[in-house]
């Protein structure tokens, strides 16, 4: 069937449409009156090539579409989102990023195709788990199944590898793109791509690692929606509780972060009871008690926890206090020491940047563990301040560094030890 103007214009208005584009932006784009787009769309004007290869290359679509017998727009993904989340619809900047990275998608997915590397869109795993009721359910929801993701993707108690590429190699596209503050992230699915994760770019390393697991969750959870914009203003919501929880159990697991504070000196001090039964019901008890010493959390072992699991600062205490390691007391104690955290942090990051995976892997961390040690032994006064400096010294620490770092330091002793002679 031959294609008459009025219906090339009649498919160029959905094509628009459907990518959430007006009028005014295709005359801007085209450089040319509203008026002129108004009359394409009605078929009362031609189009180029030169303006036909525009409009494709903006809006995504193969031209040769537009003549086919058998023309769609295709589902419209960005529009499906916005019915779901209204406030986004008025957001032009936003619908257009979008539009454009499901266009980049597309093409992806078309060109694995033509490769021969189809990943056939086979979805990840989905949980069906009825609405929370309440905030707590949400809780116990979201970490039971960061449980259950780690098992199943045999991900060990430790940190995670890349994120974006776990979530990948379950068929899930993955970006970045500038958005707005007030959003951290989004998720939703399209036809041809599948099922797509965007998180803000502007936001710092940390959130975004944050911000991927959160939007994971949703997918796992809410792929019933058409989507889902994550916003911090909905925290109070129970399915974005239910992500947060999952987030936070994902990225930092009771086990490893248990497991992590044990290696450095710093889990609980708590009896050890063993009972041995025998075939008449008698029992024996033995009880085993570790040497009574100080294992009070520090700034520096929060940032080092930080730093193993790739999270923020702020983040490690909330998933401290969550696991009852620090009481609320201490998590606000804590997070009056930011300044000398992000002191404490700069040095892991800058001085060990090259052998950040084999710390992860605990290969390699002896200058980690030896500053910490240094700055545990100065709080409990076992040495002096000229020995930690010379400590701190070896390990590349400027002076003013760790002028920052014992600001945040609270003396337990208020006496200063006598000089300590450490093997060099």
């Amino acid at each position: 069937m031959a294609i008459d103007r009025k219906e090339l214009g009649s498919r160029l208005r959905r094509i628009r449409e459907s990518r959430a584009y007006t009028q005014e932006d295709l005359a801007e784009l085209l450089g040319i009156p509203r008026s002129s787009v108004v009359q394409i769309e009605s078929g009362n004007r031609s189009v180029d090539s030169l303006e036909l290869m525009k409009l494709s290359e903006e809006l995504r679509f193969d031209p040769r579409g537009l003549f086919a017998e058998e023309f769609s727009e295709q589902k419209d993904s960005v529009r499906a989102l916005f019915r779901a989340e209204p406030r986004a619809a008025a957001d032009k900047n936003l619908s257009q990023a979008i539009s454009k990275w499901l266009g980049l998608c597309r093409q992806f997915t078309h060109l694995e195709k033509l490769v021969g590397a189809d990943r056939g869109l086979v979805p990840p795993v989905r949980y069906d788990m009825p609405e929370p009721r309440t905030k707590w359910e949400a809780i116990q929801q979201g970490t039971a199944v960061a449980d259950q993701e780690r098992s199943r993707l045999k991900l060990g108690p430790g940190p995670l590898p890349e994120l974006p590429e776990i979530m990948e190699s379950q068929g899930v596209r993955v970006g970045l793109l500038p958005l707005d503050d007030s959003i951290s992230g989004l998720f939703l699915t399209d036809e041809t791509v599948g099922l797509t994760v965007l998180v803000n770019s502007r936001h710092s390393e940390q959130r975004q690692l944050f911000s991927h697991a959160h939007e994971y969750c949703h997918l796992l959870f809410d792929r019933q929606k058409e989507g889902v914009v994550s916003r911090l203003e909905n925290r109070e919501d129970q399915t974005e509780v239910r992500a947060n929880s999952f987030a936070a159990a994902f990225l930092m697991p009771e086990g490893g972060v248990r497991e992590f504070l044990s290696g450095v000196g710093k889990s609980q001090d708590v009896p050890t009871l063993q009972e041995v039964y025998d075939e008449e019901g008698g029992t024996v008890r033995a009880q085993r008690r570790g040497p009574s010493q100080p294992h009070g959390l520090q700034f520096y072992d929060v940032a080092r926890l930080a730093f193993y699991f790739g999270v923020s600062y702020e983040s490690a205490l909330w998933r401290l206090k969550s696991l009852q390691i620090i009481s609320e007391e201490e998590r606000e104690s804590l997070a009056q020491k930011q300044t000398s955290a992000s002191a404490f942090r700069k040095v892991l990051g800058e001085r060990f940047s090259r052998h950040r995976e084999r710390f992860r892997k605990r290969e390699s961390a002896f200058q980690h563990k030896l500053l910490s040690m240094a700055l545990e032994a100065f709080r409990l006064g076992e040495i002096t301040r000229s020995k930690l400096k010379e400590i701190a010294g070896s390990a590349d620490v400027s002076k003013a560094e760790l002028h920052t770092l014992l600001d945040g330091i609270d003396v337990e002793s208020a006496s200063r030890a006598e000089e300590v002679r450490i093997p060099s």
